[in-house]
């Protein structure tokens, strides 16, 4: 009988030893606080999972959306507008050039379309007189012959002019006393987009192979990942993807798998997969090496899964931070399975209908390092 009771008061005690540790483990956040508001939590339940494949990756421009800009003729810098990181629109003027051969060819050109209507007025005047019987018809033939070469010199002139500048700024070309030189035209962005190469200085002759500006359009980028020949049979064009940088640990970019290559590099047994991914704030900067998890076409039917931003790594061991109700948070070990994208599967430590924390949860780990077991 002694011996019962002393192990009913054992086990009391263990029991009690045991709720007493793990009130000590709770973490208690007070009601209202910023640190309250700041905190989400989202609830745990079963779902497919895709598989994610895991690749390095480097950040790349899109190549639709790069120009490089060129004169297509020789000419001397006078202005330069555009600054390095400089955002510009369509058609917005980035520097001015002076040209000779440009000034001879608008002159050349005004010229001979002078003359084109100053041969047309007189034909006309010709024809008419004839009709009245007043002018003899060989004036007329002069006056025809006389327009045809005009108007085959003015033909000739604009089609070389047309090779210098867009046909639209022939069309607006005229004899103006104030304005420009007819030498100086501008080199235009024909994308809209961010300055990134600015090899130019006021002063400089430029030649139509020198390519001193390039402008890229860096709202959307391509990311490069290298996916190894072994995920090929679960990667396809399509397929989700998420994105990390180390500069920006915290932050995940979406993406979509747009391209997969047709050739394995010999050497690291890879195939180059692009993922388009848009860069609105411009945090992406060309170069970058990157992480990309890109869903997998194989799925897990049926499995326990969190946010992968609610898992932590505290001393080791996987944490969740469980919510409680009344601003109490337990720090739950978890035992981890597949990881999927922005998700990961949870195969101990969780049940169904618990809630995790997805946001707040380093102020929360803060709290627990501060007061270790």
């Amino acid at each position: 009988m002694m011996i019962r009771r002393v192990a009913t008061v054992v086990a009391l005690a263990i029991a009690l030893a045991v709720q007493a540790a793990r009130a000590a483990d709770i973490l208690q956040v007070a009601p209202d606080s910023e640190l309250e508001r700041v905190i989400t939590v989202q609830l745990v339940e079963r779902q497919p999972l895709r598989r994610a494949i895991a690749a390095t990756a480097v950040i790349e421009p899109d190549a639709n959306a790069v120009a490089h800009i060129a004169t297509r003729i020789s000419g001397r810098v006078v202005k330069v507008l555009a600054q390095l990181g400089q955002r510009v629109k369509t058609g917005e003027p980035l520097a001015i050039l002076n040209s000779r051969q440009l000034g001879q060819a608008k002159t050349e050109y005004l010229k001979c379309r002078s003359l084109r209507d100053i041969a047309r007025k007189h034909l006309e005047r010709e024809e008419l007189l004839y009709a009245k019987k007043i002018a003899p018809e060989k004036d007329v033939l002069a006056a025809r012959a006389q327009y045809d070469t005009a108007r085959a010199e003015y033909e000739a002139a604009w089609e070389s002019l047309r090779l210098l500048i867009p046909p639209e700024q022939v069309a607006a070309l005229g004899w103006k006393r104030k304005g420009p030189p007819l030498s100086e035209f501008a080199l235009v962005s024909p994308i809209d987009g961010t300055v990134v190469k600015r090899d130019i200085a006021v002063g400089s002759m430029l030649d139509p192979n020198e390519e001193p500006i390039t402008v890229i359009n860096l709202d959307k980028v391509w990311v490069i990942a290298a996916v190894f020949e072994r995920d090929l049979a679960d990667l396809r064009p399509g397929a989700s993807a998420s994105i990390k940088v180390d500069a920006l640990r915290d932050r995940s970019f979406g993406g979509k798998v747009t391209y997969i290559s047709d050739t394995v590099d010999r050497k690291t047994r890879t195939v180059q997969a692009r993922i388009e991914v848009a860069n609105p704030d411009h945090l992406l900067k060309l170069g970058m090496f990157a992480h990309a998890r890109i869903e997998s076409a194989a799925a897990l039917p049926d499995v326990l899964c969190v946010p992968e931003q609610a898992v932590f790594e505290v001393g080791g061991r996987k944490v969740v931070f469980v919510a409680l109700g009344h601003g109490r948070f337990e720090p739950r070990v978890v035992q981890l399975g597949q990881a999927g994208i922005d998700v990961i599967q949870v195969e101990a430590g969780l049940k169904p209908g618990e809630q995790v924390v997805t946001r707040g949860g380093l102020v929360l780990k803060a709290m627990m390092l501060a007061h270790p077991e």
